[in-house]
């Protein structure tokens, strides 16, 4: 099933632990705007609410895009595209930690490849010119 557009910025918000109210404010519309897209009464928010919603939620605008036309299968962060799989050293690794034992000590690496390419995503959407 697609992610939809409400789903997207409703969790991305909640990842970084904002409101609705503080998400309205750094997009700069209003509360009503931000509550209508995540209850998914909005489903078309004009672009420029697209592109500061993307920077607010460190988010591609690509992936508001995608989610507005339901061809977004995933969310960002629960994808790996961002991992060079052929890299023999990092293969190496993934099939060392799939043989933890353990849940926690994977739990661990886990959570920390996610903050690794959250931070990446992060610092090369900095890099993007402001439009």
């Amino acid at each position: 099933m697609p992610v939809t557009l409400a789903q997207l910025i409703r969790e991305a918000r909640l990842r970084l632990e904002m409101t609705q109210g503080q998400l309205a404010k750094t997009v700069g519309c209003s509360l009503e705007n931000i509550t209508a897209i995540e209850n998914g009464r909005n489903h078309q928010p004009s672009p420029q609410v697209c592109i500061n919603l993307a920077r607010a939620l460190d988010l591609a605008v690509e992936d508001i895009y995608y989610s507005i036309a339901g061809t977004m299968e995933r969310l960002p962060w629960d994808r790996a595209g961002d991992l060079d799989l052929k890299d023999p050293e990092l293969e190496l690794m993934f099939r060392q930690v799939d043989g933890l034992l353990e849940v926690e000590p994977r739990d661990r690496v886990k959570a920390f490849i996610r903050f690794t390419l959250d931070e990446e995503r992060k610092r090369r959407r900095r890099q993007v010119p402001n439009t």
